[in-house]
């Protein structure tokens, strides 16, 4: 009786949302040290107030506005700590699992739903997200947001629908940079219902959905348009571009756009389901013809026509398209046609190859492996957290720091005027320093340490962190002092 229990699917879905949703809690729980980025975009919610957040970003950062406000508010009430920082990343990232979940149980047949819900549960670049102050994990949920709207309000009268599509696509565009191109999707996946009702109905039901599509679309493109002549100009600029350029399309060669595009749509695949998931893209091909014989070609609509307008946007060097952080909102739709071409593909196999089914699910479960895997050997990222921890216990109220990196600028935001960037002093300095150095090779590193030991003199302190170096540095004209005061 256990084993036939055991077998449900049901279950296995259960334990897989239970799963996913301890993986996060675990990785925000541990507090990896905060990246590149993200320390750039920390800087801006602290030190730039709710007007000025909705203008230029320092470090060429970008980020939606309702997002940057979001975050401002939290810090304002929490702290600046990563915890607070990070809790709406993280929250956002355990419900739209549990969305992602129920949409999958309402619009796919009973065997298709774990293996929707397996790889949005495990995969370690989702998983990254949920535990960062970075915008993704909100993407994601805005996708897997209309997903459900849509699963669950298809009962609805045609004009409800639109008026609820309305109220929300002005908070979803700017709390989104993709929302414009999801609610793209929802204008198009609504298109021939409107069409249907103002072609064949009366005129007295046909006017009031036509004039409540017309809202929604002006409310999408107004929303769009303010959003682009504001934040967007104000945030884009060349660092933020030449960051992208191989995720646009290379039309100095048009004979490469053919297999850039197709690339390109494997690689968001792969993001989808690393370290491996671009053959997964037949299994999603399965899955679209089996939605639309299953007459879902709303869904299929709302599922590719975000994606679709993220590659004319790329096209048009607007936007990136690949396998990049900035397309992790095609997650959702993407997982969803994955597991309902799973199946079929099985049962497929299955008559020709119990091996070659078993292989395929095996091949599935990779990403699984991966995520518990990195609980044991956690993603590798400067450590600067611990590096910095380290100056503070020991460093003395005169020794000035030095770093190099954002993450420095983050993790001594409270030093004042002791803190200086690498950048921004010249070598030898007077009295004793500390030098924080992330980033490069080992051998960068010690080539550094080697460079400031010639220049300052004598090296008191040398400690190893992950891709980061500390060091504490004395000048030898300097007086000495006694051991009691070095560990003070």
């Amino acid at each position: 009786m256990r084993a036939a229990w055991v077998r449900k699917p049901a279950f296995w879905t259960g334990c897989l949302v239970a799963l996913g949703v301890g993986l996060r809690v675990y990785h925000y729980a541990r507090n990896p040290s905060v990246w590149h980025d993200e320390a750039a975009l920390i800087l801006n919610v602290i030190r730039k107030n709710f007007t000025e957040l909705l203008g230029p970003l320092l470090f060429s950062e970008g980020a939606p506005p309702l997002f940057l406000w979001i975050e401002r508010a939290v810090f304002l009430m929490l702290g600046d700590g990563t915890y607070a920082l990070r809790l709406v990343p993280f929250l956002a990232s355990c419900l739209s699992l549990v969305l992602l979940a129920l949409v999958a149980r309402r619009v796919l047949v009973t065997e298709a739903v774990p293996w929707v819900v397996l790889p949005f549960a495990v995969a370690d670049t989702i998983l990254w997200h949920s535990c960062e102050a970075k915008p993704y994990a909100v993407d994601l949920l805005i996708a897997t947001t209309l997903l459900a709207l849509h699963c669950y309000t298809s009962s609805w009268r045609l004009f409800w629908q639109l008026a609820l599509y309305t109220m929300v696509a002005p908070v979803f565009i700017f709390l989104s940079y993709p929302g414009c191109f999801l609610m793209g999707g929802v204008l198009m996946a609504l298109l021939p219902a409107v069409w249907k009702g103002g072609s064949g109905g009366r005129w007295a039901e046909a006017f009031p959905v036509w004039i409540a599509y017309g809202l929604l679309s002006f409310a999408v493109f107004a929303s769009f348009l303010l959003l682009l002549v504001g934040p967007i100009h104000a945030q884009r600029d060349g660092a933020m571009t030449s960051c992208w350029v191989d995720l646009f399309a290379p039309w100095h060669q048009p004979w490469k756009v053919p297999v850039w595009a197709l690339a390109s749509t494997l690689e968001i695949f792969r993001y989808c389901c690393p370290p491996a998931g671009q053959p997964l893209a037949i299994l999603a091909g399965v899955g679209c013809i089996h939605l639309a014989r299953r007459g879902q070609g709303r869904l299929l609509t709302l599922i590719l026509v975000p994606v679709l307008l993220a590659f004319f946007a790329a096209c048009a060097r607007a936007y990136p398209y690949g396998g990049a952080r900035v397309l992790a909102y095609a997650a959702p739709g993407l997982l969803l046609l994955l597991g309902a071409g799973t199946p079929p593909a099985v049962a497929w196999l299955r008559t020709r190859s119990r091996v070659a089914a078993l292989a395929l699910c095996l091949f599935l479960v990779i990403p699984a492996a991966s995520a518990l895997a990195h609980m044991v050997w956690p993603w590798g990222r400067a450590d600067c957290a611990r590096a910095s921890a380290y100056v503070l216990a020991h460093r003395h109220w005169d020794e000035r720091i030095i770093g190099n990196t954002w993450e420095c600028q983050y993790y001594f935001r409270h030093q004042g005027q002791a803190f200086q960037l690498w950048q921004q002093v010249r070598l030898p300095v007077s009295g004793r320093v500390w030098v924080v150095f992330s980033g490069g090779t080992p051998q960068d590193r010690l080539e550094i340490a080697e460079h400031c030991r010639r220049v300052q003199g004598r090296i008191l302190d040398q400690q190893a962190f992950e891709r980061t170096m500390v060091l504490l540095l004395e000048r030898e004209d300097y007086p000495a002092v006694s051991e009691q005061h070095l560990l003070d």
